[in-house]
Parts: structure tokens; sequence; C-alpha cells
């Protein structure tokens, strides 16, 4: 079983390949910004957009930047997230994604994958991954998992994609609002949803 890691304000360091953020956002913005999105889903139409799951048991929304042009100012520029991603990106990092993801119960669970191909030169981190909890990150409702280290090993980069569990995982776990960044070579994955809400979280990807 994965073990739990509760969110402590670490800092990120190459050799573990994530951290958090906390605070990014408020209660009130989270629980606004959920319900934007999955209004946005129920009232989609005619307007789907390649990579959009609006009826499926995890629903995701792709373009949050063009759909809500509020989440650019209060995630994508917000102070604290610049002050955690030019130190490890360097100045100017592209922001290539920002999309919503909502497994509902029952729902949600990946393979062990990597959003980057393995590093070529493992001490420089080409690109981070950020998972904004909407909701409080349990144990039970569908939270990210990870290996850390992972993004410096190259007998687990070749297996992603492939991997249901690995003893090493763990499952991070904390509050609404929050932000956890990690390598986009470090191989993590949701979790099955096991609780009896839905579990929003908004994804977003920079590149060097």
């Amino acid at each position: 079983m994965d073990s739990e890691v509760t969110t402590d304000g670490s800092v990120f360091t190459d050799d573990v390949g994530w951290t958090w953020l906390p605070r990014i956002l408020t209660p009130a913005q989270s629980g606004a910004l959920a319900e934007a999105c999955l209004d946005k889903l129920a009232t989609i139409g005619d307007g789907v957009r390649v990579g959009d799951k609006p009826w499926s048991g995890t629903r995701r929304l792709v373009d949050l930047r063009d759909r809500l042009p509020e989440v650019e100012q209060i995630l994508v520029l917000h102070r604290d997230v610049r002050a955690a991603i030019e130190p490890i990106l360097g100045p100017n990092p592209t922001c290539s994604e920002v999309i919503f993801r909502c497994p509902f119960p029952g729902f949600g669970g990946q393979k062990l994958h990597a959003d980057d191909l393995p590093l070529v030169d493992p001490n420089q981190t080409l690109g981070l991954t950020a998972i904004v909890p909407l909701v409080d990150f349990t144990a039970d409702n569908g939270a990210t998992r990870l290996i850390p280290g992972s993004h410096r090993r190259p007998d687990l980069q070749r297996l992603s994609g492939s991997l249901d569990d690995h003893p090493d995982a763990i499952v991070l776990t904390g509050p609404a609002g929050g932000m956890f960044l990690f390598s986009r070579h470090i191989l993590h994955s949701g979790t099955r949803n096991d609780s009896v809400s839905p579990r929003p979280a908004v994804q977003i990807c920079w590149t060097r």
C-alpha cells in the first residue's frame, strides 16, 4: 500500500523532485474555480475541444486559461508560484498547459507515468507539473501519488505507463488551495476516488 504524506511546506530538491506550496488559493477561490469548471462541463454543448471529457467518470476540461481567464492571475502568475518555479526552470518558463481534472467516485486510477521524456542530464529538470487541489486531497478520494526521486532513475523511467504500483510510491494529501509541484520526469498518477464525492483539481505544466 502506498504510504501517505501530509504536506509540511517542504522545499523542492533535485534528489526528491517535488514540493508543496501552501495557500496559493483561498478556500473560497478553490470552491469557486471547481464550480466554474464543472458548470462549463455541464453546459458544454457543441463546444467540446480535443482533450475535453465532459461525460466520463473522470471529467476533464482543457484550455483553462482561454476558458477562464482569471486562472492566469490567480495560479499561473501567482507570486509564490513564480518564486518556486523560476529557480528550477530559469526566468520566463513556458506554461504549456492548464487543465481541470475531476474523478468522480469509483474513477481516477492511473498507472504510474511521467509527463515528459526521461532526462538526458539527470541533474537538470526541464519541466514541472503542478497539481492544485480544489478540495482537500485525502488518502481515499483519488489524491495524486508519486515515486520520489524517480525522475533521476532510468530504470523506473523506462517503465513509465506500465506500473500499477511501486513500494516507494507516496500519496500526496493536503488542503484545498495548495499546490503540489513536481518534476515532469517523475513517475506519478492519480489514484482511484473511493470517497462519495468528486475530487476536482487543476493541473499546470511548465517547460524551460
